[in-house]
């Protein structure tokens, strides 16, 4: 195992280093500042790679790309306020948004395979994002990660994994609950099983535990469900959760607000006020593939 540092205007961001050749795979996690809980599942892969001593090629973890929105709790560079998520590969802003964006970009460049957590919020489902419809390798790759919800991208470009996977690397997120600042420890537990699990399927690493996914699901794009009135939302339906066409997701002052389409219901509204207009909940829809 290796520690190194990217340096970048004074800025020191840690990666740790397992293994050597190929495959090579990896993991990143606090690319925005304040989505905690895939730190927490990074930092737990490290001490687990710690303890292991046979690799079948290598892996690189970032735990915490943007390490001065980590440190303000924020999802943007503070310096320049850029969505370091959305400027990949070249980089935007400040020479410290640019300089971590580009030498995270040449680590994925050397790398096989891509897996960068994210935060989908504190009411959400744990998923797997990727553009598993458009590119057959990265289908290939989601099969192999043992979870049971994928869901496909919007392509929207900047992002690391969308243009990694244009890049012929086939990549992806897994979104799991938590942001703001702070984690949850069930499902950074689980998150940690799922990048593990992902690395004995591609043959990296040889323990012996595996991980019980359920039957894997693979959804299209997200669907938004919008509040035509404003209130505090009184849920139905929990995440994780199937729902049909024309279900009651929540009230929002007395209003039922019904499901766009048939599928798994992501993230919901809670805990909150919302506002006419605002997106109450997100749904994966159901798929023939």
């Amino acid at each position: 195992m290796g520690v190194s540092f990217l340096e970048v205007s004074g800025v020191r961001v840690r990666y740790y280093v397992f293994g050597s050749g190929e495959p090579r795979v990896l993991v990143t996690a606090g690319i925005h500042g304040d989505e905690v809980t895939g730190v927490y599942s990074a930092y737990k892969l490290v001490e687990f790679l710690k303890g292991l001593r046979v690799f079948s090629g290598s892996v690189v973890v970032v735990p915490v790309v943007n390490v001065l929105g980590f440190v303000a709790r924020t999802r943007f560079n503070p310096v320049d306020f850029v969505d370091m998520n959305r400027v990949f590969p070249d980089g935007a802003g400040s020479s410290v948004s640019r300089g971590l964006v580009r030498a995270v970009w040449g680590l994925a460049e050397s790398s096989n395979y891509v897996l960068d957590l994210h935060c989908a919020g504190h009411n959400s489902y744990q998923y797997v994002l990727a553009l598993h419809r458009e590119f057959p390798e990265v289908r290939e790759f989601t099969d192999l990660i043992p979870w049971d919800t994928v869901v496909e991208s919007t392509g929207l470009r900047g992002q690391l994994f969308v243009e990694a996977t244009h890049k012929g690397i086939p990549s992806a997120i897994i979104e799991t609950p938590g942001g703001d600042g702070y984690y949850s420890e069930v499902w950074e537990e689980r998150l940690f099983r799922v990048v593990a699990g992902t690395l004995r399927k591609l043959g990296v690493i040889t323990d012996s535990e595996q991980v019980e996914q359920g039957v894997k699901t693979y959804y299209g794009k997200l669907v938004q469900a919008k509040t035509p009135v404003e209130g505090f939302p009184k849920t139905v339906v929990e995440p994780g959760a199937m729902v049909r066409e024309g279900d009651t997701l929540c009230y929002v002052g007395g209003v039922a607000i019904t499901s766009p389409t048939s599928g798994k219901l992501i993230s919901i509204a809670k805990n909150t006020y919302v506002f006419e207009g605002d997106s109450i909940a997100s749904i994966a829809p159901l798929t023939t593939d």
